[in-house]
This record gives C-alpha cells, structure tokens and sequence, in this order.
C-alpha cells in the first residue's frame, strides 16, 4: 500500500479543485483594482492568503521534482514577485520606486493562464505547427507585399489623396500610403466613400478591398481549424473526474442507457445536499452521520472520434466522452478508469461469436487500472458468465441480458397482464426496488439492539408496517455474519450478503439465511445488514433504514381497534378472500423470428410450463450477422448430414420436462405467412410471439408487418384459434407498434370478446437498458431479478378479485395497509393494485384506499406454490409461523 500523503501535500492538492481555482481567481482580480481604499483595507489580507498559496505551491513543486516543467517553474517565479509586491517595502524604496510597487501586482493576471494551462498548452502547440505557421506566412506576406506594392505605386505617380485623415496634403509620407492600403485590405468599411477621387486611387481602393475580403475568409477558415483542432486536443486529455461512472464499448448506440442512467441521477438530486435535519441529529448523537450522493458524472469510451450526437442534449452537461481502443490502457487513461467508482462493459454485437471475448480483454485491461471499483459486464453467452467473473474478480458482476430478457419474455407469457406492472417497476418513471445496506459496526449494533426475546429477532410484519407509513413496500432483507464497510471512493459492497425476499415465509432449509437464523415472520436482528424495498425513489428506503437505526422503525403489536378500524379491517380480510391465481392454460406456442433472447426464452417456457408444444418458425436471412447454422445451434440443434436447414418439414426438438418443439426455416421474406401455415398443422395455439430480430432496416417495421399478416390469417380463419389467444409482440420502441392494437380486433378475428384476445407489446430494449444500469446503481439488483424470474424462489403473481354476487354486499375501500395484513397468513406481500381501467398502483401512497369494485386483480410477491388450490398441494409444515397457517384461511386458488 502507498503511504498516505502528508498533510501539507494534501492541503496543496486542493488547488486544484474548481472552487478553490474560483476563489483565487476572484481574489487576484481584486488585488489588481486601482482603489486605493480597498488595496490598504486588504493588504494584509492579501499578503496572507497569497502566501499560503505559495507555500503550498512551493510544497506540489518540490514533490514534482524532475517531472515538474519550465511552465510550473516560471508560474512560480511570477507568484514569488507578485506576493513580494504586498509587502510595505514603500518604506525602505524611494518614492519612485514604490510607485512602481502596485505594476508587480499586474504580473498576478498573468497567473490567470494557470488556472487554463491545458487549453493554453493546446493553443500554443497548434499555432507553432509547420503548416499553420507557414498559413500565418502566407496570408502576413500577401497582405503587406498588396500593402507595400499599392503605396509604391502610388508614391511614385504622386496622387493626392486623404491618406491620413487630414485631407489631401502634399507631404503625404510613404508610411502613410502603406497605412492607407493595409486598413483597405483589413476592413471593407475604410473604401472610399465616393467615386470623386483619382480614379486609380478608387481602383486600387476596391482592388484592395475585394482582396482583403478573401483574405479575411481565409483567417476565419484557420480559426476555425485552430478552434477545432483544440476541441479535439481537448479530447485527448484525461478527464478530471474521481468517483465517476464509466461506460466502455459501443457508446454511440447506448442513448438509452445513458438516458437513463440521467433520469435516474435527476430522480435521485434531493440526495446530493445533505439534509439540515439529519445533520442536527447527528450532531445531538440521535441519528446516524448524514451522508449526500455525488453528481452524475459519467464518461463514455467508445471508438470513434467524434461524440455521440446525444451528448447535446441539456442534461447531457456532466457526461464527457473520450475516443479510444477499450482494451488499451492509455484510452482507459484518458477516461479515468483508475479513479471510476463504477464501470459498464458493453458487449460489442457486431464482434458475433467473439463479442465475450472482446469484452473480457476490456475488463482486464480495467481490472489492471483499477482493482476496487465496481464492473458490471454485459454478457452475450451464459456459458461465459464464470469466466468473465475469474477474470474481474471481486466486484465484477456479468449481466447475462439475454437469459434476463428470455426470462422476462417469458413471464409475460405465463402471467398475462403483468406488463402493465413491468412498465411501471422496470422504468425510471414509476417506484422500483431499491435496496438498502447498513454499514460499519456502529450502525450493526444500533439494529442489532432492535432484537426482542431470547432470539433477538424482530417481526417482520411490524418492519412492513412501519415501512409502508415512509411510503415503502418492504419486500425483503439482507443477511450476513460479516459487517459491510465502504471505503471512501467505493459503492456499497454486497459481496457476501444473503439476500431473503418475502421473510414472511421461510427460506430453503439449509440454505445460508436458513443458516443465519432466518425463521418465517422472525428477522435475526444480529445478522440483518440491510433493506430491499419498492419505493419511489432511493430516498423513502434510505429514510426508513436511519429511523431503524434511531430505533423507531418497527411498528408497535396490533392492540384493540376501534369499532370502525375494526370493522374495515374485517372487510378487507373478507375481502382478500376472494382473491384466487387464474391459471392460463399454456399448452401450444407460436414463436416467430430469432432474437438472442430466444434461447432462454425456450428453455423458461420448458421449465414453467411442463410438456408445452412450441412451433418455432425461423427466417434464413440474416446471415451477415448470425449465420443460420449457428442460430440453430443455439437452441441445441444441429444441421442434418447433407447441411440442409429444417424447411418447411420442420425438425423436432426435445424440451426440458416433457416439452418439444418443432423448428421450421424460411428461405423467403414472408415469415409470418408460414407461421400460419405451420401454427395451422396442429391444435390451435395459446400464444404467439414475434421476436425484433436485429437485422434489418427497421426491425420494428417488420415486426409490425408481421403481426398485421397475422392478423389477417385470423380475420380470413386461415389460422383457427382456440377461444382465447394472447399475442406477445417485442419492439425496439413500444409506440412505434402501438398502431397495431387497432389492426388487432378480436371481434374480426373471431373471439367472443375483447378479453380473449390480448396483445402485449413488450420493449426488451428499453428493459435491457433500465436492467444494466438499475444493476449499476442498485446494489444487489442483480440477484434479486435473478430469483423473481427464474424458477423456484419469490414470484411476483398477478391474484385477480372476484366479481362479487348479485346478492353478496359490496366491499367497502380496501386500504393498502389493510391488505398487507390481509394477505400476510398466506405468505403473500402486496405491491400493486391494477383498477378497472388497467391502470396500475404501484407501492400506492399510504392511507390511499380504492373502492374494493374497482380493483382487478393484485400483484403480490409470493411463491406460487403457496398460492395454489387445496387439492393440489398442502401447506408444508417448514413454512412455519403464519405461513403454516394458510390452510386455516380460504386457500387462494389457482
């Protein structure tokens, strides 16, 4: 480890930060004032400050030692002899000689240059290259060879003319004539006013003039030249950044990442100040240190020379870009990679079967700069995931955004309608989850004492409880037998905590929160390190996690209601009874096109829904990006002997649990109509799904040409339908394909009702994108995503009401707390109403209570097992606690 600079070097290294800069800055340009009151006032002023400032500039050159540069020195010597000027050296000097005193002061401006020396350095090292110094040459002698040839000539004809402004005199020099003609060439205003003069003087006047308009051109076009080659001398300079974010790879094509990456910074400014409240707390010893957020400093890398065109946007003015080879260590240099809290690998997609490979020279040429910030890598292959993390080590985290984005797809498939909660929960515009650690010893013992009993355990459902009063869905905790510290330029560390969703229900035994003392309802206070929760921003879970550090974050035990309290409570419960999981049956799937999410896609819909039919139709062009062969070998299959594709025949498949699938390939553009034709050869499908395949012009044309052909196969009955059909559609931008809904009509197509046919227009982009950098910004996201889509853990299920009876009373307002505590024997937590309109509430805001008649259905976290009907599964005995129970309440049926 290096040793830590000493204090003086320290105190030096801050004169170089914007705002100390500012303040010199002011203070010079007040010491150079000619007020003579002021000067005497300040003086000593002056003669302090300016002398601490040389100290410690004396104490950075001295450090430099040899790498220090004649600049810094000559710098120096300018600030030896301007501090000197504020000494009373007036009354050792003559009279004269202090008058001149106050000019030294003067040399101070000059020290101005320091403060812009990087740009001064460029500027200096662009006009003395050869070819604009010989631009220069050129354009000075061919004005002063005009100027002197024009005043020769006419010198020797002798022609009156005003050449000095005093009239028409006869003594007229040649330094006068020369004059005359430079100012012709310098500005069109100097031609003679009027045509009453010699007419060679008005023709060499107008002969000048013209000239001198080209001339002047072509100094603008070098300034020009000049300004833009510093702007990119600028470029090549390392950013000044520390604790910044990082994004590396193909930047140009990342404007929604960034864009997000900024709307979540501008969602998050209230934490960037640090709060007077929280700061009188701390100091009376009844809070915890106040803490504030940096700006959202970000730097892009990618390969070319010029910026992405996005960058200049408005709320783009913190974002700074550097060209140069991800993998080599001076571009990296020139990001700032070495002091970057937080770096985004981006995988190279036209890079094909070498893109993880591409990516994985990035990260080590970053891990070699900087070895404590956090990686988050996007992965194209889930095979590969390992290695890029033996290659990152600690803190590196590969996003596999393809499995994500199949699993994510496929959830949409399963759970019809859960889009509406995916818009609001995976866009920056709605609440999310956010997570919440608690760091060093002092706050693990503040939680710790939180424990009651013998256990020292706290109840989760007061936790809950008093989360929803700060406007938070408590959804889960960490857990962790070591302490989580953060070291200063570092984010949250989450390596090797335990991530618990739902602790109404108890985790896996054996598993490590089992291991940690992790019961149903019962929260180990000594091992719990952190929140998860859904919020509207950042802000209400880090507020819920300082009141349990004070203490006052676990709501006290139910008492006795009131009669109306009471009385509500018990409508809600009843309620809440009704509620039942609709299954959707799930037996026969169309899948259209290719994208790279298509194999996890297959093998989630093989694990979710045993023994399913799927009839994958796949297109042969496309090849320039993805060959065919390898497309298929993707999904597990290979080409026959004779290296034929599929066709219109098809070839099976074998799926995990009982599932096939049958691929067919089409030579043609007209994909959808052999999907028709294929979907047409057995049982009528239950879903069909058209997948953005990357090729293209626009891919979300074709999509949209595909669905619109779909379309008119079930209006014509080429294509039969089985009752109910649900059209899943993924789009690079979600309105784009909006116009289809109107071209998608269930009574034209066939169905009974507008509810039998649904379309679910679905923006994996836009979800990758928010994916990666939610996982950047959140820590421990990735994880959490990891188990709400994949299979077994935490679901997130769409619990649908029941239409009450003509002769059953109507329910009153159902509050969400009231709801929370309705659901909670069952092992479910609520987060999101869906009303009548299809509108979503999610984490609605506390004391919020919709009419009971107006809510469709409820998303809760749950397992769905739990949630299903008696018959097909029993309450296990390891739920314990409440969830034990559930058999006791009217079971949620599926």
């Amino acid at each position: 480890m290096a040793p830590r600079p000493s204090l003086l070097l320290r105190l030096a290294s801050g004169l170089e930060s914007r705002p100390v800069k500012l303040a010199i800055s002011l203070l010079i340009v007040a010491s150079v004032l000619p007020i003579r009151a002021l000067e005497d006032e300040l003086r000593p002023y002056f003669l302090g400050i300016f002398g601490v400032e040389l100290l410690l500039r004396a104490a950075l050159l001295r450090q430099r030692g040899s790498e220090r540069s004649r600049l810094d020195v000559v710098l120096f010597a300018f600030d030896v002899i301007a501090w000197l000027s504020f000494l009373p050296l007036e009354r050792i000097l003559d009279a004269h000689a202090a008058h001149a005193l106050p000019v030294l002061r003067l040399s101070r401006l000059f020290l101005l240059l320091r403060f812009t020396r990087e740009i001064a350095i460029d500027l200096y090292g662009i006009l003395t290259r050869r070819e604009l110094l010989e631009q220069f040459g050129l354009v000075t002698l061919a004005v002063w060879g005009l100027a002197f040839g024009s005043s020769v000539v006419l010198s020797h004809l002798a022609i009156p003319h005003d050449y000095d402004g005093r009239g028409p005199v006869p003594d007229a020099s040649f330094l006068d004539r020369i004059w005359w003609s430079f100012r012709q060439l310098e500005s069109a205003d100097n031609l003679v006013d009027n045509l009453h003069v010699h007419p060679l003087v008005a023709i060499i006047s107008l002969g000048l003039t013209m000239v001198g308009v080209f001339v002047t051109s072509f100094i603008i076009g070098i300034g020009a030249n000049v300004v833009h080659q510093v702007v990119r001398a600028a470029r090549r300079r390392p950013v000044g950044y520390a604790g910044h974010a990082l994004v590396i790879g193909p930047v140009h094509e990342a404007e929604m990442l960034v864009q997000e990456f900024v709307r979540l910074y501008e969602r998050h400014r209230s934490l960037r100040s640090i709060r007077l409240s929280e700061l009188w707390l701390w100091l009376r010893r009844r809070g915890p240190a106040p803490t504030r957020h940096a700006q959202p400093r970000m730097t892009l890398l990618g390969p070319e020379d010029d910026p992405p065109a996005y960058l200049y946007a408005a709320d783009m003015r913190w974002i700074v870009y550097r060209k140069g080879d991800s993998a080599q260590p001076e571009a990296l240099a020139l990001a700032g990679a070495a002091r970057a809290k937080r770096a985004l690998i981006l995988a190279r997609h036209d890079a094909g079967p070498d893109a993880d490979a591409v990516t994985a020279m990035a990260l080590s040429s970053f891990r070699t700069q900087n070895r404590r910030g956090h990686v988050f890598v996007e992965v194209q292959e889930t095979r590969n995931r390992d290695l890029i993390q033996a290659v990152g080590g600690p803190g590196t985290y590969p996003l596999d955004v393809q499995r994500f984005l199949g699993l994510f797809l496929c959830q949409h498939l399963i759970t019809p309608g859960v889009e509406a909660l995916y818009a609001d929960l995976m866009t920056s515009d709605g609440s999310e989850f956010y997570t919440h650690v608690f760091l060093g010893a002092g706050e693990a013992r503040a939680v710790a004492a939180l424990g009651e009993g013998p256990g020292g355990e706290i109840s989760f459902s007061r936790m809950a409880r008093a989360a929803h009063a700060q406007g938070v869905v408590l959804a889960g905790v960490f857990l962790g037998d070591a302490v989580p510290e953060r070291r200063e330029g570092e984010l949250v560390p989450v390596d090797g905590l335990v991530q618990w969703l739902n602790p109404l229900l108890d985790p896996p035994e054996g598993s490590p929160a089992w291991a940690l003392g992790a019961r149903a309802g019962r929260v180990p206070a000594r091992h719990l390190r952190g929140l998860i929760g859904v919020s509207a921003t950042y802000a209400p879970l880090r507020r819920y996690g300082r009141e349990l550090l004070m203490g006052r974050g676990v709501a006290p035990p139910h008492g006795a209601a009131a009669g109306g309290a009471e009385a509500a409570r018990a409508s809600t419960e009843a309620w809440a009874a009704t509620l039942s999981r609709r299954r959707r049956h799930l037996d026969r799937v169309l899948i259209v096109g290719y994208s790279p999410a298509l194999p996890s896609l297959l093998r989630a819909l093989a694990q979710f829904v045993p023994g399913v039919d799927v009839t994958l139709v796949l297109g042969e062009r496309g090849d320039e990006r993805m060959p065919l062969a390898d497309r298929l070998a993707s999904l597990g299959m290979t080409l026959g002997p004779d290296g034929l594709p599929p066709g219109t025949d098809g070839a099976k498949l074998s799926l995990p649990r009982g599932g096939r699938a049958t691929v067919f390939t089409h030579r043609g553009h007209d994909l959808a109509s052999l999907a028709v034709r294929c979907a047409a050869r057995g049982a009528p499908p239950s879903a069909a799904v058209f997948l953005s395949e990357p090729e293209g012009l626009d891919r979300d044309a074709r999509t949209a040409m595909r669905l619109i052909r779909f379309a008119r196969a079930l209006e014509s009955r080429e294509l039969a339908h089985g009752g109910r059909l649900h059209v899943l559609a993924e789009f690079s931008s979600v309105a784009k394909g909006e116009h289809v809904r109107s071209l998608l009509d269930a009574g034209r197509c066939g169905f009974a009702g507008p509810d039998r046919l649904r379309l679910s227009l679905v923006s994996t982009e836009r979800i990758k994108n928010y994916f990666m950098v939610h996982s950047a910004f959140v820590p421990g996201v990735t994880t959490l995503y990891e188990e709400l889509l994949g299979e077994g853990g935490q679901d997130l299920l769409r619990i649908e009401a029941r239409p009450p009876a003509a002769a059953e009373q109507a329910h009153g307002p159902i509050g969400f707390g009231e709801l929370r505590a309705a659901l909670e024997p069952r092992g479910a937590i609520p987060v999101a109403l869906e009303l009548d309109d299809g509108a979503v509430l999610l984490n609605p805001e506390p004391g919020s209570a919709p009419p009971a008649a107006r809510i469709r259905a409820v998303y809760a976290l749950a397992r769905s097992e739990d949630l299903a009907v008696e018959s097909e599964r029993r309450p296990r005995e390891s739920d314990g606690g409440d969830a034990a129970r559930a058999g006791e309440a009217p079971p949620i049926s599926a």
